[in-house]
């Protein structure tokens, strides 16, 4: 079966910044005085929604308020390490110029927030392949991964069913959240040395290594 569109997981899939992330969490937590190992940043922290992370640090007792100012804290760490460092991932560009030459819908699923989006939206000119209309980011109305709801979501902005979808995803978590979502595809994008020996899906570690013929 041919498939009609593709879902892109944007942080360590197109954005390889998993590195940036943990440097902003190392310094936002030595401000509150928590250490966590690679490991426990794997499991607590890659591929997860801010209220989630933060509920798995801090505890399940946390305030609205003190998730929202823990999550803002974090993030405006996290952009300012990022603004020298905007790079796409290798071959995704071309990638992207290919879904949009040939008509083939595309779109982003994230689990960052508006404000990181936004920052992305002005800082990478990623209007150039992708309106914001279309993109799907966590707006507090749907469950983090490794549920499949941001999938689903971006499925249904692109009129597509799930199965009709090829999905890019880098961490474990999003990748259980591609499989419940039932995509046609998916493609692990391994971009920060991850053991995917749990699973059973194309490793790659550049777009142009992307199956073309999949999509004409």
């Amino acid at each position: 079966m041919k498939l009609k569109g593709a879902i892109f997981d944007f942080n360590g899939t197109i954005f390889w910044d998993t590195a940036l992330h943990d440097r902003a969490f190392d310094i936002f937590l030595e401000k509150h005085g928590v250490q966590l190992t690679d490991e426990e940043k794997r499991v607590k922290i890659h591929g997860q929604m801010n209220p989630d992370i933060m509920c798995n640090i801090f505890g399940d007792k946390l305030t609205e308020q003190q998730i929202q100012d823990y999550s803002q804290d974090k993030e405006l760490i996290y952009r300012q390490l990022s603004l020298n460092d905007l790079e796409f991932a290798p071959g995704a560009e071309a990638l992207f110029d290919f879904f949009k030459i040939n008509g083939i819908p595309f779109t982003i699923a994230s689990s960052s927030g508006i404000e990181n989006i936004s920052f992305y939206f002005a800082n990478m000119q990623l209007d150039r392949w992708f309106s914001l209309d279309k993109v799907v980011y966590n707006n507090g109305t749907f469950r983090g991964k490794p549920h499949p709801d941001v999938f689903l979501e971006a499925a249904k902005k692109l009129g597509l069913k799930p199965e009709e979808s090829v999905i890019f995803e880098d961490s474990k978590a999003g990748i259980v959240a591609a499989e419940r979502a039932g995509a046609g595809k998916i493609y692990i994008v391994n971009s920060y040395g991850e053991d995917y020996s749990g699973f059973t899906h194309e490793i790659i570690t550049n777009f142009d290594q992307v199956d073309r013929q999949l999509f004409v």
